[in-house]
């Protein structure tokens, strides 16, 4: 590649990082028109548009490629596909992707690269064995690789095998988040809630994000810390005052400590930000009536008739 394109390129890259956007942009543009001639830059040029978000342009340009280049070397012309295939399973575009990641295999290339996208578009697709499949091609190559280690562990997961899931994820990296997020999950769903209370609060120390809180506050409920679910479940609310899953957990941890006006007003705020919640919507009328709070309680009967009726009709 020319030097010179190269250099117009990063400086057009480095005026657009540093909030010069529309002087990089045009600098890109320009480079666009002017060097089109040269396939090995406007692959360069393409690449640069994708990871700035410009899917079409940088497809066009490819395709361009391609097209203006039948003669084009074999090496750039499957990275050209390759990067093409990418840009369709951001676009969810899989009928593309799968013509193009097929016909690299066809002509007998063999990467991992190749082996990632293959599994990227089978698992967009929920075909996660598939998926399975290719990924373990990966780890062939790269068996120490953790990020593969870990993208499959986690296919393992979503297929059931868990014992195998775990293993992996201990390779990947056994201090990670991902791993104690899926130890506590797993814990979980067989009904160990105690261990996978332990697991989480681990996590805690890792990152207070509101899925990690939420998962804390869901194990110290299932084992009876209620003043402590209380405690973490007001933290996620305060991070994320929308994370519409932590209401009617608050309302269970409220009404097992015998509050139910906060019950009441926890349930309140879900369905005003989740609205077509009915057995929700049926809780709360039951708590409002229980508190003899009638005409609250008949407000919130006419939405569950008016959004059952609605339900109803699709």
């Amino acid at each position: 590649m020319p030097k010179k394109w190269l250099y117009v390129i990063d400086e057009a890259i480095k005026r657009i990082e540093n909030d010069e956007v529309e002087l990089g942009l045009t600098a890109l543009q320009k480079v666009q028109e002017h060097g089109a001639d040269l396939p090995d830059v406007m692959m360069y040029l393409a690449e640069v548009w994708y990871r700035l978000g410009h899917l079409d342009v940088a497809g066009k340009l490819l395709s361009e490629v391609l097209e203006n280049n039948p003669q084009l070397d074999p090496s750039l012309r499957r990275e050209c596909q390759l990067l093409l295939a990418e840009i369709a399973l951001d676009s969810s575009d899989f009928e593309t992707a799968q013509h193009l990641l097929y016909e690299c295999k066809e002509s007998g290339y063999d990467s991992i690269q190749l082996d990632l996208l293959l599994a990227d578009l089978y698992a967009l697709q929920d075909l996660d064995e598939v998926a399975v499949k290719y990924l373990e091609q990966a780890r062939q190559k790269e068996p120490d690789n953790q990020d593969i280690l870990a993208a499959l562990g986690n296919l393992y997961f979503r297929i059931g095998e868990d014992e195998v899931a775990m293993q992996l994820l201990e390779q990947a990296g056994s201090e990670s988040l991902e791993l104690l997020l899926t130890k506590g999950r797993s814990l979980a769903q067989n009904g160990q809630f105690e261990q996978a209370y332990q697991v989480f609060r681990q996590a805690l120390v890792l990152d207070r994000s509101p899925e990690v809180l939420y998962g804390a506050t869901l194990m110290a409920f299932h084992v009876g810390r209620l003043e402590e679910a209380v405690e973490l479940v007001t933290t996620l609310q305060a991070i994320d005052e929308e994370y519409v899953a932590s209401y009617p957990l608050a309302a269970d941890i409220y009404l097992s400590l015998g509050k139910t006006e906060q019950a009441i007003d926890a349930l309140k705020q879900y369905v005003t930000l989740s609205g077509f919640d009915l057995d929700q919507i049926r809780r709360l009328i039951a708590l409002l009536t229980q508190a003899g709070r009638y005409d609250e309680a008949k407000e919130y009967q006419q939405l569950h008739d008016q959004w059952d009726h609605e339900t109803e009709e699709e």
